[in-house]
C-alpha cells in the first residue's frame, strides 16, 4: 500500500493533473478497502455476492489484500518509472476501455488463459498428427475405425501437451455395445504385451451376471518404437445376417487363384474349395472376415481344422518380412475351448520366455459348433537375439505353446517368473512330484509337510538344483530314443542321494528330495513325451504311497495325473475293476490344502469299499477322485474348469493304457503288460462329461 507520506511528497512535485490522478487512485483504493471491510461486516451480503458470481460462471471476489494488489497491477502503467524505483510516482491515466470491476478483470484473465491453452494444444496437435500418421503401421489404419483413431490422437496429444510419458488407458464402446479397452504404453520393449495382458480386468459384466469374454485383440507398435498401442475388445459380436460371399470376396478370389495355380502350397488344396470355404466363413464374424488378409485367413483355417472337434492346440510358425525388416516370424496358434484372455496370457508369457518380442498381434474367436469355439491368435514376433534362433528352438517353442493351455498356474509361475531356465518339462515334473508327495508326507508331520511348505522347500533357491536334477533323472529314465536302464537308474539315484545327504542339513528338505527320487524309481509309465497330452500322468507302483508302520492291503495299481488346477488319483484292487469318478471342489484355498492331504486316502477307502462290494463277482473295486482348485472362480468359471479337468484326466488315463502308434514311439513301459480301466459317473460328474 502507498504510504500517506509518499503520497504527499509526490503530490507537491507533480503537475496538477498527475496529482489529481493520484488522488483518484487513493480514493479508489480506499473505497475498495471500505467495500471489502463492509463485506466482512456483512457475511450475508458476501455470500450473496459470491453465489451470484458463481452462478455467472465467474470466480468470486477474493480478500481485500488480494483486491488491492489487483488494483495496483491494473494501474501499474500509471506509475512513473523513475519514481516507482523510489517507491511511488504515477504517470498518465487509466485507459477508457480497461475493466473497472474486479470480477470483470478475472473474466478477462480466464479468457486469456483459455486462449493461451487452446493455442498451445493446437500447436501440439499440429505436431502429433503428422508424427502419428507416419509412425503407426499400415495395418493400424486398415483395421481400426476412424472414430477410434481420432480418440487415440486426442489422447496422445493431451499426454504430449502435458509433457508426460505415453502411459494411459482408454475405455470406449463399439456401436453394438461391446467394450473396448485401449492401452497405450511408451516403447516396444520385450514383455510389454504380457504386462498389459496381466493388467486386464476379469470382472467385466453386462446387465448383471453376464460375463463379457475377451473376443478380439489388436496389438500395434509404432514404427519408431516410441510407443505400443493395444486394443482389447470384450463381448461377443452381434450375429447379424450378412452375405459371406460379399464380405469374403477377396478371400474367395484368392482361393480360386491358388486352385488354378500350379505352385504348390503348404495349405491343403481341399481347404481352398469354394463350398467348404463358404461353410467355414459362416462360422466367422463379419469383422474377422473383412479385416483379414486372405493368406492369413487360410493359414488360420488350416490350424483351425487341426483342432476342430478336440480340446487340442495347433501351432504354425513361418518367417515373415515386414517393411524390408528381416528376422521376423508369424506365429499362429489355434486353441480349442480356452478362455481367450488365458490363451493370450499363456502365449505372451511363452514368447517372452523364449526371448521373442511381439510387434503385432490379433485375436479372434471362431465357432466350432457343438464342440464350443476356437481361439485364433496371430502374432508378428522378432527374436531379441536373431543368432539364437534355429530349427530346434522353433520346434521347442511350438511344443511348449501346445502345452501352455494345460499347465497349472503354479507351474507357470515357477518356470516363467522364478526359474525360466528350468523349462516346461522340468517345471511340470517338479510341481507334479510336490503334489504327489503331500498326501504321503503329511501322514508323518502335517505341519512340516503342508502343501505350501512342500512346494516352497523343494523350489527354494538353495534346493532347486537338486529338484532339477531329479526331474532330469525322470526324463532320462523315460526318454523314448534311449531310456535309462535299471542299473543306470540305481547308480545315478545313489549319486544324488549321497550329494543330498552330504550337502543338505535341513531334514525336511532332504526327506522331500529323497522321496522324489523314489517316485522316479516307482513309476512304470508316463506320458511326459507325448506331444498332445492334456496333463502329466504316472502309472505308479502302489508301494510309493505307503508309509512306515502302515498295515494296509496294497492296491493292484495307481494312476496319478497332475494338470491345470487339478490332481487326480485312480486306485484299483484288481486288474479288471469297476468304479466311478467323483469331483471334489473345495470352496477356498485352506480347504483345498486339507483335502489334498487326505485325497489319496479317500480314493483308497472308496476303492476298497467297492472291492468289498464286488467280492462275489469277477470285477474288483476301483475309484477315481479328482481334486479341483476352483478358488476365486465365478460359477461359470468353476463349471468350465471342472469340465476341462474331467477331460484332461480321462485323456491322460488313455495315454497310459491304450496302445497307439504314438504311444509305441513315445511311451516307455516298465510294467510289461496291457491294462484296462473302467470309469463310471459319481459326484458332480454330468452327462456332458460322459
Amino acid at each position: 500500500m502507498l504510504s500517506s507520506r509518499a503520497s504527499s511528497s509526490v503530490s507537491t512535485k507533480l503537475p496538477t493533473r498527475r496529482a489529481a490522478g493520484i488522488r483518484s487512485i487513493s480514493r479508489l483504493v480506499q473505497r475498495t478497502a471500505n467495500n471489502a471491510g463492509s463485506k466482512r461486516r456483512s457475511p450475508a451480503a458476501a455470500v450473496a455476492t459470491r453465489d451470484d458470481a458463481i452462478a455467472r460462471n465467474r470466480i468470486p471476489i477474493q480478500s481485500a489484500s488480494t483486491t488491492l494488489q489487483q488494483v495496483r497491477t491494473q494501474y501499474s502503467s500509471l506509475i512513473d518509472p523513475g519514481s516507482a524505483s523510489k517507491g511511488g510516482g504515477i504517470a498518465g491515466s487509466r485507459a477508457p476501455w480497461q475493466a473497472e470491476e474486479n470480477i470483470d478483470i478475472q473474466k478477462v484473465t480466464q479468457t486469456a488463459i483459455i486462449h493461451e491453452l487452446t493455442q498451445q494444444q493446437t500447436r501440439t496437435i499440429e505436431q502429433v498428427v503428422p508424427w502419428f500418421l507416419n509412425t503407426m503401421p499400415p495395418a493400424y489404419f486398415r483395421q481400426v475405425p476412424e472414430s477410434f483413431r481420432l480418440d487415440h490422437i486426442k489422447a496422445v496429444s493431451a499426454i504430449r501437451d502435458a509433457n508426460m510419458d505415453l502411459y494411459l488407458n482408454l475405455q470406449s464402446h463399439l456401436p453394438d455395445g461391446r467394450l473396448v479397452l485401449t492401452f497405450i504404453r511408451p516403447g516396444t520393449q520385450p514383455g510389454l504385451l504380457l504386462q498389459m495382458v496381466k493388467d486386464l480386468p476379469w470382472n467385466h459384466f453386462q446387465g448383471g451376471d453376464e460375463y463379457l469374454p475377451l473376443s478380439r485383440v489388436q496389438v500395434f507398435s509404432a514404427l519408431d518404437e516410441s510407443m505400443s498401442l493395444n486394443m482389447f475388445v470384450y463381448g461377443d459380436e452381434q450375429a447379424e445376417p450378412f452375405d459371406v460371399t460379399v464380405a469374403g470376396a477377396r478371400i474367395l478370389e484368392y482361393a480360386d487363384e491358388v486352385l488354378e495355380s500350379d505352385v504348390p502350397d503348404e495349405i491343403p488344396s481341399e481347404l481352398f474349395e469354394r463350398e467348404g470355404l463358404i461353410d467355414y466363413m459362416k462360422k466367422c464374424s463379419e469383422n474377422y472376415i473383412t479385416r483379414s488378409d486372405p493368406r492369413r485367413f487360410m493359414q488360420q483355417r488350416m490350424i483351425f481344422e487341426r483342432v476342430s472337434g478336440t480340446e487340442g492346440t495347433a501351432v504354425h510358425v513361418e518367417p515373415s518380412q515386414v517393411d524390408d525388416v528381416t528376422d521376423h516370424y508369424w506365429v499362429d496358434v489355434a486353441i480349442a475351448n480356452s478362455l481367450p484372455q488365458v490363451a493370450l496370457e499363456h502365449t505372451s508369457r511363452l514368447l517372452f520366455l523364449h526371448n521373442f518380442d511381439v510387434f503385432r498381434s490379433h485375436l479372434d474367436v471362431v465357432s466350432d459348433g457343438e464342440n464350443g469355439n476356437v481361439t485364433l491368435l496371430r502374432m508378428l514376433v522378432a527374436p531379441v537375439d536373431p543368432s539364437a534362433v534355429d530349427d530346434a528352438s522353433i520346434e521347442l517353442l511350438k511344443r511348449e505353446l501346445k502345452r501352455a493351455k494345460w499347465l497349472d498356474p503354479q507351474t507357470m509361475d515357477l518356470i516363467f517368473d522364478k526359474y525360466p531356465w528350468l523349462g516346461v518339462k522340468r517345471g511340470e515334473i517338479i510341481t507334479a512330484f510336490c503334489s504327489l508327495l503331500h498326501p504321503v508326507m503329511a501322514k508323518e508331520n502335517a505341519l512340516a509337510y503342508s502343501k505350501a511348505n512342500i512346494f516352497d522347500t523343494v523350489t527354494n533357491e538353495r534346493y532347486i538344483a537338486y529338484a532339477s536334477a531329479i526331474a532330469d533323472l525322470f526324463l532320462n529314465r523315460f526318454y523314448p530314443k534311449g531310456p535309462m536302464s535299471d542299473d543306470e537308474l540305481e547308480e545315478q539315484s545313489e549319486q544324488l542321494r549321497h550329494a543330498i545327504d552330504s550337502d543338505i542339513e535341513d531334514t525336511v528338505a532332504s526327506e522331500l528330495l529323497l522321496k522324489m527320487i523314489d517316485i522316479v524309481k516307482y513309476t512304470y509309465r508316463t506320458n511326459i513325451y507325448m506331444n498332445d497330452r492334456y496333463s502329466l500322468g504316472l502309472r505308479l507302483d502302489p508301494r510309493i504311497m505307503t508309509v512306515e508302520g502302515e498295515d494296509k492291503e496294497l492296491p493292484y495299481g495307481i494312476v496319478f495325473a497332475h494338470g491345470r488346477r487339478f490332481n487326480a488319483y485312480h486306485v484299483r484292487f484288481r486288474d479288471i475293476s469297476r468304479g466311478g469318478m467323483r469331483l471334489v471342489t473345495p470352496p477356498n484355498a485352506e480347504q483345498f490344502a486339507l483335502e489334498s492331504a487326505h485325497q489319496y486316502d479317500e480314493c483308497y477307502g472308496l476303492a476298497f469299499a467297492q472291492q468289498l462290494k464286488n467280492k462275489d463277482i469277477p470285477e474288483g473295486g476301483s475309484k477315481a477322485v479328482n481334486l479341483i482348485n476352483v478358488n476365486d472362480l465365478s460359477p461359470a468359471g468353476k463349471n468350465f474348469v471342472m469340465r476341462k479337468s474331467v477331460k484332461a484326466f480321462t485323456d491322460t488315463i488313455l495315454d497310459l493304457v491304450v496302445d497307439t502308434e504314438e504311444t509305441k514311439q513315445r511311451r516307455i513301459d516298465y510294467l510289461g503288460k496291457k491294462e484296462m480301466l473302467y470309469l463310471g459317473p459319481d459326484e458332480q460328474v454330468i452327462p456332458e462329461d460322459i
